[in-house]
């Protein structure tokens, strides 16, 4: 049986540490769970036969535990149906499972609706693991709920609060043996600081990971931490030898593992590095295994690099119309893969949370790490405590006012920083949702005008690949200026994620819309003569209200246009007819 890329995180939300030898029906059932996270499927399933004659003596919760241990090998052999029905099964008898127990079903079942893209119902799911965390004693079990946060967060481009989820989880397991949970938090939190722009802090958790994970074992969260670090040391510069041997290292964890995804993104990256030197052939020959490979990988992300870089390839050896059809497939893939990011964004940041609850988690999640970090206590604590002690009530009472101002600061700078966007200086999406849906409510209420705009950097990725990063992130905070040199401080302008940029208009019709884009096309053709940034083009798609009741509606138009935009060839804007909402404009 064969892991798909949800396994990545779906093989940590069971795994528990247990004795090889099986003595007892748990002592079993605890193996079953371990093999499970070290991807043994086949051993998995000979135990499950092994138990089945003993399982009409089993309790409760033995039984569940060994029905979500069945769903994770369903959900990751790619039997989504059949997943969901097993932990269905066990959510419907909650009331009489432990907490701990109840978490576990909950994560999973998030894991499995949302990667098959039933995203509603999973997010559904991840509020109540959420708030059941909170009220589970064993920390571990805990942990489950805060590695999931920290995944979606950092998928949808909140690298602050997936921070954020990733040190609650190594904070409240210090000290403790509980290092698969350790290995995916420093994981996770490695990804959230690439998207944040902290390379050297992503290269030092993914190394720490790679470490920690391969003690374990665990191969998959191994291989892949050593592709990120060869990712990171790339962006940075790094030695080719030390990123080939990482990508090298990654494929024979993966390889152990049996862990398709990982094995087509470590070819894919030692193309990359090749194609980088001019060294066609041997990009090809790292190419050559994925093409077996694409089909069965779950990630669109991944199925568009791998024929992004085979389509490169092709045209380099002047197989043109080769190129040409594996560059439409990789366009398809991306574009599924971004259509999927909008949906799991809008799931979970108009699911009701408001900007206070959001400052309020953030400011949660930090006052808890602070309080557990105290908990703990520190050599440097006591030497504060004896001082405070042997101190008059003045410099106390001084010390305490000085303490209590800079609290008040630093939550106001936290509430600030959670509402933008660390690269452009945008708000960041989730205010940008937040704003967007008051002025989409005032406009309705008063039957004003409203108009939305989301717009994308065409070929994006390519300036990434062919220019480095940093360029990248220049290009980045450049267009985000122009849009609000273009739009003005009346608009709200904010980064979705990625290359994508929304901007919502109160009191603005279509028209004047239209205008506005083609000032910021206008602002972005001005370039200087020095200026070596690279030529971009952005295409748009725009909807104004009409009869729409949320905004969730008005963006699905606007994304639609934006899609028609880019499948006419790009560098266009398309509007959603004001008096035909089931066919686009085509405006340039």
């Amino acid at each position: 049986m064969k892991p798909t890329s949800a396994s990545l995180l779906l093989l940590i939300l069971l795994g528990l540490a247990s004795d090889p030898v099986a003595a007892t029906l748990w002592q079993r059932i605890q193996q079953l769970e371990a093999l499970g996270v070290e991807g043994a499927w086949n051993e998995v399933v000979k135990g499950l036969d092994a138990i089945e004659p003993e399982l009409d003596g089993a309790s409760l919760e033995q039984r569940a535990r060994i029905s979500l241990i069945e769903a994770r090998m369903l959900a990751v052999t790619n039997q989504p149906a059949a997943s969901i029905k097993r932990i269905l099964d066990v959510l419907q008898e909650r009331e009489q499972l432990g907490s701990a127990l109840e978490l576990r079903a909950l994560t999973l079942a998030t894991n499995v609706l949302v990667f098959n893209e039933r995203f509603e119902e999973g997010f559904d799911y991840f509020r109540e693991a959420l708030q059941l965390a909170t009220m589970v004693s064993d920390p571990e079990s805990r942990a489950v709920a805060w590695i999931v946060a920290a995944d979606f967060h950092g998928k949808i481009g909140e690298a602050a609060t997936a921070i954020e989820y990733a040190n609650r989880v190594l904070i409240e397991l210090e000290g403790l043996n509980a290092l698969r949970p350790r290995c995916a938090a420093l994981f996770l939190r490695a990804q959230a600081h690439r998207v944040a722009g902290s390379i050297e802090n992503a290269r030092d958790d993914f190394g720490a990971a790679a470490d920690l994970c391969s003690e374990i074992p665990d191969r998959i969260y191994a291989g892949s931490s050593r592709i990120g670090l060869a990712q990171s040391l790339s962006i940075l510069d790094g030695a080719p030898e030390r990123i080939e041997q990482q990508l090298h290292r990654a494929i024979e964890d993966h390889r152990q593992a049996d862990f398709v995804d990982g094995l087509l993104e470590a070819h894919v990256e030692l193309a990359r590095g090749a194609l980088n030197r001019g060294e066609v052939e041997r990009a090809a020959s790292y190419l050559a295994p994925t093409t077996d490979w694409i089909d069965r990988v779950g990630s669109h992300s991944l199925r568009a690099d791998a024929l992004f870089l085979t389509s490169d390839v092709a045209s380099l050896r002047g197989s043109s119309e080769n190129a040409y059809a594996l560059l439409r497939q990789a366009l398809q893939e991306r574009d599924r893969h971004a259509a999927n990011l909008r949906q799991m964004r809008l799931r979970l940041l108009l699911s009701g949370l408001d900007e206070r609850a959001r400052a309020a988690e953030l400011d949660l999640l930090r006052a808890r790490n602070d309080a557990i970090r105290l908990a703990r206590g520190n050599d440097r604590q006591d030497e504060v405590a004896t001082w405070w002690a042997g101190s008059g009530a003045l410099a106390a009472a001084l010390l305490l006012f000085i303490m209590v101002f800079q609290t008040g600061r630093d939550r106001q700078r936290y509430r600030e920083l959670a509402r933008l966007d660390g690269l452009t200086g945008l708000v960041n999406h989730t205010r940008f949702f937040e704003l967007a849906a008051q002025g989409f409510q005032r406009a309705r209420q008063n039957r004003g005008r409203f108009v939305l705009i989301i717009a994308d950097i065409d070929l994006f990725k390519r300036i990434n690949d062919e220019y480095g990063h940093l360029v990248g992130d220049a290009v980045l905070r450049r267009v985000g200026a122009r849009f609000i040199e273009a739009f003005g401080k009346e608009a709200v302008v904010g980064r979705l994620g990625g290359e994508e940029i929304g901007v919502a208009l109160t009191d603005c019709d279509l028209d004047t819309a239209l205008a506005r884009i083609e000032h910021l096309r206008a602002i972005l053709n001005r370039r200087r003569s020095d200026d070596a940034e690279p030529e971009i083009t952005i295409s748009f798609g725009v909807a104004e209200l009409r009869r729409e009741k949320s905004l969730d509606s008005l963006y699905a138009h606007a994304d639609h246009a934006l899609y028609d935009a880019k499948d006419a060839g790009r560098n266009r804007v398309v509007t959603v007819s004001p008096i035909d909402l089931s066919g686009p404009v085509f405006v340039t």
